[in-house]
C-alpha cells in the first residue's frame, strides 16, 4: 500500500500512457508496463522543475533508459532536452566561476546533451553539433569573438569524443577531428593517449592531421603537441594551462612523430629570430621564452633519438637566449632549473626559502604550500610525520594552522587506509576536526575492513561510529554520501540495518539547500594570502541513485516510499528511475493458451 500511496503523491500530474502501448507487459509492480508509466509520469514532472539544468539531468536519463523500448518517446525527450539547453546557454553561457583561488568550469548543457545522444545515435548528434557549430559561427561572424569561449568549444569537443571511445571508436574520432578547427589544449594529448591504448595506427594519424592543423597556432598552444609526439608525461614550455597525462603502458613514442615536431617546433625558432624584438605579455612568455625551454626541456631526448637534429637544437637555443633581456634570461633560467634540479623544490628548501620571508602572511602561505606538498597521501614523501606536525606549529595563523593540521591528519588517515594498516587510519582519522570529513574516513576504513578478513565484527563497529560522528556533524553532501555509504555497507553485514540508515541520508539531504550530486567529488580546501590548496575526496557510488538501486535488492517497497519523501524534485524523480530500471527490463509474460472448445 505504500508504494500506491508514493505514486499518488510523488506526481501532481495525470499519468501518461504510450499511445503504442497495447497491453501490459510483465506482471505485478515491478513490470515493463508500470515501469513505462512511471517514466511518463517523471516527464510531465519535471516540467514544474524551477532549475533548467536539473530538468535536463532527468529528462537525459529518462531518454536513455527508455530507448530500446520507445525510441519515439526517447527522441522526444532528448529533443525537448536539447531545447532547454540551448536556452540555458543563451542566458548563462559557460564562463568558468572564480571561488576564492578555484576556477570552476560550467558545464555547457548543449554538449551534455550531444554526448548522451552520441551514445544512442551517433549520426543524429553528429548533425545536430554540425548545425550548433554552423549557428554559433553564423552569429559570431559580425561580434568580437571571445578568445576563451572558441578555446572550450574545441575542449568540450575531445570530451565528447572522450566519452565515446569505448562504445563508438569512429563517431569519437569524427568529434575530434571537429576539435582541429579550435585551439589546441590540454585535452588533445589526454585524447591521443586515450585512443592509443587500444588501436595505435589511428591515434598516430590523427597527431599529424593536427601537426598540420596547429601549424599557424600560438607557440604556448602549439607546445602541447610535444607530449603524445615524446611519450611525456607533462609540458614542456609553459602553456596556458598545464596538466599531468597518463602516458599508456608500454608506450614507445614514434621517431616519425618526434622529427615532424622538432622540425616544427625548428622552423617556429627561424621564424621567431628573423623577427627579434618580441616581450612577454599579459604575464605570459614570449614565443622567444617560450621556444627556448622546449628546446632546453626536449634537449636530451633529441640528443638520444634524433642526433642529425641535436646540432640546430641547441643552436637555437642559444641564439633565442642572447636575444632575451636580462629579466627574461633569468625568467626562463629559473624555471629550466627547477625542471632539472627538482632538489631545489625539496621540502627543507622550501621551508628555508618560506623562513626568509619577512612579510608574516607570506611566510605563512608559503609554508602551508610546503606542508600541503609533503602531506599530501598520493605523492611520495620522506619527510617524517612528526616534521611536518612541527613545521605547521610554526606558522602564526592559528586559524590556518588548525586547518593545516586537520589537513595533514586526513592525509595520513588515507595512506594507512590503502596500505590496510586500518588501526593506524583509525587513530589518525579521529583526529580530524571536521566531523563530516572524519565520518568520510570512518567510512573509507569500514569499507577496507569488509575486505579484509578480520570479519563483520569490527566494520559493525566501524559504521556505528560513523553513524555516531555523522550525527553530530553539519549537513553536507559528505554526510549526506558518508550515511549512503553506510547504508549500502550494512547490506553486506546486516541488512535490515540499511533502510534505517537511508532514512537518516535522506532526512540530510533535505536540510541542504541545492543539493548536487553531479560529481563524484566532495571537495577540501585550505585559502590564505597568495595560495590556494585544493583537494578532492573520491567517493564513487555514494549518489542517492546508486544508494537507494543497491538497498532496493533488500526491500524495494521501503526505498520506494523514502524516494518519494525527498525534498528536492530532481532527486525524487532521479531515485525513482533507478528504482524502476530493472523493471523495464522485464521480459512479456507469454499469453495465456486458449483451450480448445470441447466438442457437444
Amino acid at each position: 500500500m505504500r508504494v500506491i500511496l508514493f505514486l499518488a503523491l510523488a506526481f501532481t500530474a495525470p499519468a501518461l500512457v504510450c499511445a503504442q502501448e497495447k497491453k501490459p507487459v510483465g506482471t505485478g509492480l515491478c513490470s515493463r508496463y508500470n515501469a513505462l508509466q512511471t517514466v511518463n509520469q517523471q516527464i510531465d514532472f519535471t516540467r514544474t522543475f524551477d532549475d533548467q539544468v536539473k530538468r535536463i539531468t532527468v529528462l537525459l536519463q529518462v531518454a536513455d533508459m527508455i530507448w530500446p523500448y520507445r525510441e519515439d518517446n526517447s527522441r522526444s525527450a532528448f529533443t525537448e532536452a536539447l531545447e532547454l539547453a540551448k536556452k540555458n546557454f543563451k542566458e548563462k553561457g559557460d564562463k568558468p566561476l572564480l571561488d576564492g583561488h578555484l576556477i570552476w568550469e560550467v558545464p555547457d548543457q548543449r554538449f551534455a546533451v550531444i554526448t548522451s545522444i552520441a551514445r544512442r545515435d551517433p549520426g543524429w548528434a553528429r548533425k545536430l553539433m554540425d548545425q550548433m557549430l554552423r549557428e554559433e559561427a553564423e552569429t559570431g561572424e559580425n561580434a568580437s569573438k571571445d578568445e576563451e569561449q572558441v578555446t572550450r568549444t574545441g575542449e568540450k569537443l575531445l570530451g565528447l569524443a572522450l566519452s565515446l571511445l569505448s562504445s563508438d571508436q569512429n563517431a569519437a574520432l569524427q568529434f575530434a577531428r571537429s576539435s582541429l578547427r579550435y585551439p589546441p589544449t590540454y585535452m588533445l594529448p589526454m585524447f591521443l593517449y586515450r585512443l592509443a591504448e587500444t588501436n595505435r595506427p589511428p591515434a598516430d594519424s590523427l597527431y599529424q592531421e593536427a601537426l598540420r592543423a596547429y601549424s599557424g597556432a600560438s607557440t604556448e598552444r602549439f607546445l602541447y603537441l610535444a607530449v603524445y609526439a615524446f611519450g611525456n608525461g607533462s609540458d614542456v614550455g609553459q602553456p596556458p594551462m598545464m596538466a599531468a597525462y597518463l602516458v599508456p603502458k608500454g608506450f614507445l613514442p614514434s621517431q616519425i612523430l618526434e622529427r615532424l615536431f622538432v622540425q616544427a617546433l625548428l622552423r617556429r625558432a627561424q621564424s621567431a629570430l628573423e623577427n627579434a624584438g618580441q616581450l612577454s605579455t599579459r604575464g605570459r612568455l614570449s614565443d622567444n621564452q617560450q621556444i627556448y625551454l622546449a628546446c632546453s626541456g626536449l634537449e636530451t631526448k633529441v640528443e638520444q633519438y634524433l642526433p642529425d637534429l641535436i646540432a640546430p637544437l641547441r643552436q637555437a637555443k642559444g641564439s633565442l637566449f642572447a636575444l632575451l633581456n636580462l629579466a627574461d634570461q633569468e625568467n626562463v633560467t629559473r624555471r629550466d632549473s627547477r625542471e632539472r634540479d627538482p632538489d631545489a623544490y625539496s621540502f627543507d628548501n622550501l621551508v628555508a626559502a618560506a623562513e626568509r620571508q619577512k612579510d608574516p602572511s607570506l611566510r605563512d602561505g608559503r609554508l602551508a604550500m610546503a606542508i600541503i606538498s609533503s602531506a599530501h597521501s598520493n605523492r611520495p614523501s620522506d619527510q617524517p610525520f612528526e616534521k611536518i606536525v612541527a613545521t605547521i606549529e610554526k606558522i602564526d595563523n592559528q586559524d590556518l594552522r588548525d586547518k593545516l593540521l586537520n589537513w595533514a591528519y586526513f592525509e595520513q588517515a588515507q595512506k594507512y587506509t590503502e596500505k590496510n594498516e586500518l588501526d593506524e587510519a583509525r587513530r589518525y582519522a579521529s583526529k580530524v576536526i571536521e566531523l563530516d570529513q572524519r565520518a568520510y574516513l570512518y567510512l573509507k576504513i569500514a569499507e577496507a575492513s569488509l575486505k579484509s578478513t578480520t570479519g563483520d565484527t569490527q566494520a559493525r563497529e566501524l559504521l556505528e561510529d560513523v553513524i555516531s560522528v555523522a550525527g553530530k556533524a553539519p549537513d553536507t553532501i559528505v554526510k549526506a554520501r558518508a550515511l549512503l555509504g553506510i547504508a549500502y555497507l550494512y547490506t553486506k553485514v546486516e541488512p535490515t540495518r540499511s533502510l534505517a540508515v537511508l532514512s537518516d541520508a535522506v532526512k540530510t539531504i533535505n536540510h541542504i539547500e541545492a543539493p548536487d550530486f553531479s560529481s563524484d567529488d566532495a571537495g577540501r580546501r585550505i585559502e590564505g594570502k597568495g595560495f590556494g590548496a585544493y583537494a578532492m575526496m573520491k567517493t564513487p557510488g555514494f549518489d542517492p541513485q546508486n544508494g537507494f538501486r543497491e538497498i532496493a535488492k533488500y526491500d524495494l517497497e521501503g526505498t520506494m516510499y523514502l524516494a518519494g519523501t525527498f525534498a528536492d524534485k530532481s532527486l525524487r524523480t532521479l531515485t525513482t528511475l533507478a528504482l524502476i530500471e530493472d523493471c523495464l527490463k522485464s521480459e512479456p509474460t507469454p499469453p495465456a493458451k486458449a483451450r480448445a472448445p470441447k466438442k457437444p
